[in-house]
């Protein structure tokens, strides 16, 4: 199914409701600056539109080279099969491939952030926690971020923020750029405690190696 009759249909259907509560917890680290996620174990930035619109591949570049509270290891939210094996690209309502509404599984970062972290539905983007730049007030389908999966070729895989939907675009179609890593901030040593504890390693290592001689 092509993007416009994939959003024509989406954007006319009754909306399905998943009923899934938000259950993952939500926290704000580096002064509000980043937002990790228990549940995942991954740390979003919490400006979405931060990378502003780009390609998939200018995204991808954005998101591999940035350096951003102390971190430099970002990159963009990914897609798994929601199979296990290969991607399913056929539209469903009910999250059974991975185009379509209720893509809620953790195989789909964004999608598993929308319906489950947020406690969103297939009925639209009612709750954006602490984030920024998830809504357009002007726009229902809100804004479509890119994932770094690759679907078909000259195709990839986006998630439409306003309307919970997860689907192919012409990968050089321009899309928003948004960044997570793995992983809490929070347990990444600051420079000055990294090299403080370098310093401390570097000192037992020398006591140890004259004991040694």
């Amino acid at each position: 199914m092509t993007i416009k009759k994939t959003l024509f249909a989406a954007l006319t259907l009754t909306a399905l409701s998943s009923g899934m509560p938000a259950q993952a917890a939500l926290q704000l680290r580096a002064g509000g600056t980043m937002i990790y996620d228990t549940a995942t174990n991954l740390t979003w930035l919490a400006d979405a539109g931060l990378g502003g619109l780009r390609s998939q591949a200018e995204a991808a570049q954005w998101a591999d080279a940035l350096s951003f509270g102390g971190v430099d290891d970002w990159r963009l939210p990914t897609v798994a099969p929601v199979n296990g094996l290969a991607l399913q690209l056929d539209y469903t309502e009910d999250g059974s491939t991975d185009i379509g509404l209720n893509n809620a599984g953790p195989n789909t970062e964004l999608g598993y952030l929308y319906h489950v972290s947020l406690g969103n539905t297939a009925a639209g983007l009612a709750q954006t926690g602490d984030f920024a730049g998830l809504a357009d007030p002007a726009n229902a389908i809100g804004p479509v971020f890119w994932t770094g999966t690759a679907s078909e070729p000259g195709w990839g895989l986006a998630f439409f923020m306003g309307m919970g939907l997860q689907d192919q675009l012409a990968n050089d179609t321009l899309g928003q750029a948004w960044a997570v890593r793995v992983g809490d901030v929070a347990a990444v040593p600051e420079p000055a405690s990294l090299a403080l504890m370098l310093a401390g390693l570097a000192a037992a290592a020398g006591v140890t190696r004259r004991r040694t001689r």
